[in-house]
């Protein structure tokens, strides 16, 4: 069943797969790890709760081949969620699902069967004895995949201090709330920070105040959601204020409410800035599809959509307001959840580079619904037509389990397949040096020295 030469379509992709970029360490810049089971190193009783409950990705697969909700998100035993999944994969051929699934079975549970529904409690039986032994624990899971660094999503309001008990692992900050902030959240961040919150000045204390809470616990990231939609306005202090009154009276327009998002973005990104971190802009997503599929799963249940191409005047003057800042522009990684744009902002970000710093602003991995193979591959192309391919950082997860940094390997396959094809080809240099030092760039060194990352590999 297991193929070690998937997405290896040529003996320069093999070697360099082999010889390069197999042994490297990760580095995972973004993804939703619950920080709690890191904390307290959570040992998993059960392969339906490590696996398919946290992930929205098979549920959403499993909702389109017709899986009741019940064996999805509902109320099901764990044995009956895990047959519907097994029923599912099956038939995900051409989905990243079906090759991921084949990863994480084969590495963290040298599982080289299929997964059908023949196999299912077999596979499960021997997953769930090994999830009990010590070294399949939630920091354990992360060694196997040699990860050196993640940084988990934190809301602002949400305890960071016990990310110094998980070495390698630091807090980034999640920072959508607080550019659209309701009552509740300005009561918990008043609770959290300390700080008394009774007007928009005592709000931005507050939210400095915790800004450099994230940055002694190691923060050095902070991600932000541009969702479909989105525009950018230029708005003065004193207007910042006001709305930010109006908001927690009682509430504003959507064009109000952008407004407010665009002053405390100008905010946030100085401070950024400020402390020499990284910005992460995820652009594109269409959040708001099912009413029904909200209520039963939650706000994250695989059931966004791709957006519109994104309104790239706002995002220029987003950008643009930054750089002429008092900090300046941080170093700014562009996800696009519509592959349309990936053009677009592979060429914007050669419209902000920093003076003597390496890719300053640049189009991130292929995210979402792009992170399969042909959406990878376009990335890839598009880095390389419209920039500069040796600068890019490299995979980031952007997931909610342990099992997903396979997507790791899944990259650096689909890279060195993708780079080998071109250099037999004769469109990538033919010289073993370089292709070996670009290999090693983007799958691991850009990330180390874009993020920071101390670690002496």
């Amino acid at each position: 069943m297991w193929n070690e030469e998937l997405l290896l379509t040529t003996a320069t992709a093999k070697r360099l797969y082999r010889e390069v970029a197999a042994a490297l360490p990760v580095i995972d810049f973004h993804n939703h790890l619950a920080a709690a089971d890191l904390a307290e190193d959570r040992r998993f009783g059960d392969l339906c709760e490590l696996w398919v409950a946290p992930d929205p990705y098979k549920h959403r697969a499993m909702r389109i081949c017709g899986v009741p909700e019940r064996l999805i998100t509902g109320d099901a035993a764990p044995e009956e969620k895990f047959r519907a999944w097994a029923e599912t994969l099956p038939k995900l051929a051409g989905n990243p699902l079906y090759h991921w699934a084949q990863l994480e079975l084969k590495r963290v549970f040298d599982i080289d069967e299929a997964l059908t529904p023949a196999t299912a409690d077999a596979i499960r039986a021997r997953a769930n004895a090994l999830l009990a032994r010590p070294e399949f624990s939630a920091r354990n899971l992360l060694k196997r995949f040699n990860v050196v660094y993640s940084a988990p999503c934190a809301a602002l309001s949400d305890r960071v201090d016990f990310f110094a008990e998980v070495p390698g692992t630091v807090p980034s900050l999640r920072g959508d709330d607080i550019v659209a902030p309701t009552r509740e959240f300005v009561r918990k961040l008043a609770e959290t920070a300390g700080e008394e919150i009774g007007d928009y000045a005592g709000f931005r204390r507050a939210v400095i105040k915790r800004l450099d809470d994230f940055h002694a616990a190691g923060c050095t990231i902070a991600d932000h959601a541009l969702d479909d939609g989105f525009r950018y306005f230029a708005v003065s202090g004193a207007e910042a204020a006001e709305l930010f009154e109006t908001a927690m009276s009682g509430g504003l327009s959507a064009g109000a409410a952008a407004k407010l998002a665009s002053a405390l973005l100008d905010l946030l990104i100085g401070e950024y800035a400020k402390r020499n971190w990284m910005l992460q802009l995820h652009i594109g997503a269409h959040r708001r599809t099912s009413t029904r599929l909200r209520r039963a799963a939650g706000a994250a249940g695989g059931f966004a959509g791709i957006g519109h191409t994104c309104d790239l005047d706002s995002l220029v003057r987003l950008l643009d307001a930054a750089e002429c800042g008092k900090h300046g522009l941080p170093r700014t990684v562009l996800y696009t959840l519509n592959p349309a744009d990936h053009a677009a902002f592979a060429v914007l970000a050669g419209s902000f580079p920093g003076d003597g710093v390496r890719g300053k602003v640049q189009l991130g991995p292929a995210w979402w619904y792009c992170d399969h193979l042909d959406g990878m591959r376009d990335q890839f192309s598009k880095a390389a037509a419209y920039g500069v391919l040796s600068q890019f950082i490299g995979m980031t997860t952007d997931s909610r389990s342990p099992l997903s940094f396979v997507r790791h390997e899944y990259f650096r396959r689909a890279f060195c397949g993708w780079l080998g094809e071109l250099a037999e080809r004769g469109e990538m240099p033919d010289d073993a040096e370089t292709l070996r030092g670009l290999v090693r760039a983007v799958c691991f060194e850009n990330a180390k020295q874009y993020i920071g990352v101390n670690c002496n590999v």
